[in-house]
């Protein structure tokens, strides 16, 4: 039996989040509180129960954007790499797509699935884009996907947890990354940690940096809702000479960190913001007893895959399934910098950034990247 999620199923989707080992923090019923708060939008969860006990069997949580520069689209999930359809058997897999196949062609709208697995049935599509994950255990389910994981310790125990593996696994780091660690503390670089009260200098920085990108940024709405609904949320911040230059924003769920945002100031990366930002959130996951630390998508062998790649994170597959508004599969992943906001990227990044400001966040709720 299909519900849509709703507060009585809550405890009960918890503990199957919990128990589930391929989970991640895109499944987190939370996001859809989120997104309608932030952008207004449709957002829902599918949850198959055992008809019998009652029992989650699985969880697609899923949102609707339908705009007339970007059309019809029903994505599990936007603004996220993950959040696909969580199952505990293929056939409920099957029954779960179906749904979102029945509800897509309905509203007539394209479909895309994002997942961190590969779905039952289909084809991997076709997709230059991956996922960058440091696993800090072996014990690490996610090694058990098939991706290439060899040499991952190389030679080093990192020790059962805490500092001690912490500081194995710095030393196995390469001399390049470790200095650059400690040339933002010889530059004067400091981060500091919290929530709401770090928004503002965070948020400052990441929309310098989207505009540069020719991207439109995010309502500064959606990162406060962020913290409101995620308690393991936390933002660090990255100040020089009184000035803050760079923020991520990384979030503790389970048993793993994830670190979807972050930017730095173009003219202070020669201090190395980003290295002290980062360094300081891997540590933090080693102090937690996490199992990995996720670094979000990157392109294969541009600049961030290899800032991320230095770190020992290795790459895993995205699977990002594409059918168009009949249901029919593409087997070619499209993306929205392929598409209709691609020409614009240029002129975007030469905005004045109060412009660019002002008109991002009335764009961003439609564009699902």
């Amino acid at each position: 039996m299909i519900h849509i999620y709703n507060p009585g199923l809550h405890q009960a989707c918890r503990e199957f989040l919990e128990n589930s080992p391929g989970a991640d923090y895109g499944h987190d019923p939370a996001w859809t509180d989120v997104i309608r708060e932030a952008y207004d939008k449709e957002a829902f969860i599918l949850v198959r129960t055992d008809p019998d006990t009652g029992e989650v069997r699985g969880m697609a949580p899923a949102c609707y954007l339908a705009s007339a520069g970007f059309g019809k689209n029903l994505v599990c999930l936007p603004y996220l790499d993950y959040g696909g359809i969580l199952a505990r058997d293929a056939e409920t897999e099957d029954l779960l797509r179906d749904r979102l196949l029945a509800e897509a062609r309905s509203r007539r709208a394209k479909l895309e699935i994002r997942s961190r697995n590969p779905l039952c049935g289909l084809p991997a599509p076709k997709d230059e884009k991956v996922s960058m994950i440091l696993p800090l255990s072996e014990e690490d389910g996610i090694l058990a996907t098939g991706a290439d994981w060899s040499g991952i310790r190389e030679g080093v125990a990192w020790g059962p947890e805490g500092a001690a593996a912490a500081d194995a696994y710095w030393k196995s780091l390469d001399a390049k990354v470790r200095n650059q660690v400690r040339k933002a503390e010889k530059s004067g670089v400091t981060v500091l940690w919290g929530r709401q009260e770090r928004l503002d200098d965070f948020y400052g920085v990441f929309c310098v940096n989207m505009r540069d990108l020719g991207s439109p940024t995010h309502a500064r709405g959606f990162f406060e809702a962020v913290l409101r609904h995620f308690p393991g949320a936390r933002i660090g911040t990255a100040h020089r000479e009184g000035k803050c230059i760079g923020g991520l924003i990384r979030i503790l769920w389970k048993n793993e960190v994830a670190i979807p945002w972050a930017s730095t100031l173009k003219e202070e990366r020669v201090h190395c913001p980003n290295n002290a930002l980062y360094w300081e959130s891997i540590r933090f996951a080693f102090e937690q007893g996490c199992r990995r630390v996720d670094f979000g998508r990157s392109t294969r062998d541009e600049g961030t895959y290899r800032f991320k790649k230095q770190w020992q994170a290795r790459e895993l597959p995205l699977y990002r399934y594409q059918f168009d508004e009949k249901g029919r599969f593409l087997e070619q992943s499209w993306h929205i910098s392929q598409g209709k906001l691609g020409w614009t990227r240029n002129i975007w990044a030469k905005l004045p950034l109060k412009l660019a400001n002002s008109l991002g966040p009335m764009l961003r709720g439609s564009i699902s990247a």
